[in-house]
């Protein structure tokens, strides 16, 4: 009976596993054909266009759809990368209250608009990681942030090595946020606004990778709230 059940267990893992692959499969091409029919589409009408204007207008979309192409195929071979048994980070002592205060820089011009408040430490909070995956982490979870924020957003990085953001949104009221962190999941069902689903995933697994890990994920009175942990040093 034992063996009977392990069998059974085993041919279930395999057909979850393949339904998985073919989801995949099909998650990937419909967000690389979506740039590519975009580029195609533009490139007939840069063919027949003889204005010099609307033909600088075509090709600046061509650029920007083929930058978010090359994006694309970055993010995915990431994720081979990721969720590769054989891939090890390499680990060292290095200040995330500074890493966070950088990422936050680059995305000003984004952040501005939101009126974000703000909290950092005024002394290094130094942990065991990986600078290039905690960029990654942190660049994520501020991208996920300003994708879904109406309004109001919260950063803060604290000394115990918890980062947390918060904003309002009213995109989450018919969802399980717990999803968010899975491969693939979007809220948006179509994959329509550009999300792949892989950014809170590839956090979810980089963070693990460095011992640390999601501490809280929740979707309250609009507000949702995710927090992440960092392995301190010691």
């Amino acid at each position: 009976n034992e063996k009977n059940y392990m069998e059974q267990k085993t041919k279930i893992q395999i057909l979850q596993e393949k339904e998985q692959l073919k989801q995949s499969v099909a998650n990937i091409s419909h967000d690389l054909r979506t740039p590519l029919t975009s580029i195609q589409g533009y490139l007939v009408l840069l063919k027949s266009c003889e204005n010099k204007e609307e033909q600088e207008h075509y090709f600046s979309i061509i650029q920007a759809k083929a930058d978010y192409l090359t994006e694309l195929l970055q993010i995915f071979y990431d994720l081979s990368l990721i969720d590769s048994e054989d891939y090890i980070l390499e680990v060292e002592k290095i200040d995330i209250n500074r890493i966070v205060t950088d990422c936050l820089i680059d995305k000003y011009s984004e952040l501005k608009e939101l009126t974000p408040v703000i909290k950092t430490e005024n002394a290094p909070v130094w942990i065991t990681g990986n600078t290039v995956a905690c960029k990654r982490i942190i660049e994520n979870i501020i991208t996920n942030t300003i994708r879904y924020s109406n309004d109001d957003i919260e950063i803060a990085i604290e000394a115990n090595g918890i980062f947390t953001v918060k904003n309002t949104t009213s995109e989450l009221k018919n969802i399980d946020v717990n999803m968010l962190f899975q491969k693939f999941y979007t809220a948006d069902i179509s994959r329509s606004n550009g999300n792949t689903g892989l950014g809170l995933y590839i956090v979810r697994e980089l963070l693990n990778k460095m011992e640390g890990g999601i501490k809280e994920i929740s979707y309250k009175n609009s507000i949702l709230t995710i927090a992440v942990y960092f392995k301190l040093y010691h």
